[in-house]
């Protein structure tokens, strides 16, 4: 029997309401009792939008690395069981990287005491959601040469 794709979704929707959980948290965290100063907050900023930068690339270097490079060659077969399971893997730490953004709009927001600086990390990690959905292009049989 083949491997259901709709797990997938589902494994998709509870990661991303993760994210959803990281702007409830950040919204409700009380700020810490000497918040950052301005220069504290741009510095920290600044670390946070190079990691997340490193993150949203590395993951589509992840994504050809762990799975896709195999793909397209035919080496992987996504209806088997164990490329379905590498597929998932894949897609797994893709998205777990996705909200490891999402983490570092949380510690802004945090150690700022402004919520309203999370939102482009969160907004940048909603778009590696939907750039590492789980689409069914993933799952055609690739032709040999």
């Amino acid at each position: 029997m083949p491997p259901a794709r709709t797990s997938l979704w589902m494994l998709w929707a509870v990661l991303l309401s993760f994210l959803a959980l990281d702007v409830a948290l950040a919204r409700r965290l009380p700020p810490p009792a000497i918040p950052w100063y301005d220069a504290q907050t741009a510095v920290v900023g600044f670390l946070l939008t190079l990691a997340s930068l490193a993150a949203a690339v590395g993951s589509f270097a992840l994504r050809e690395s762990l799975a896709l490079r195999d793909l397209r060659s035919g080496a992987l077969d996504p209806t088997s069981a164990a490329g379905f399971g590498r597929l998932r893997f894949m897609l797994f730490v893709l998205w777990g990287l996705a909200d490891l953004v999402g983490a570092f709009g949380v510690i802004i927001a945090w150690g700022s005491g402004n919520p309203r600086l999370m939102w482009p990390y969160v907004i940048g990690a909603a778009a590696l959601f939907v750039l590492h959905a789980p689409r069914s292009s993933l799952f055609e049989r690739r032709a040999t040469a």
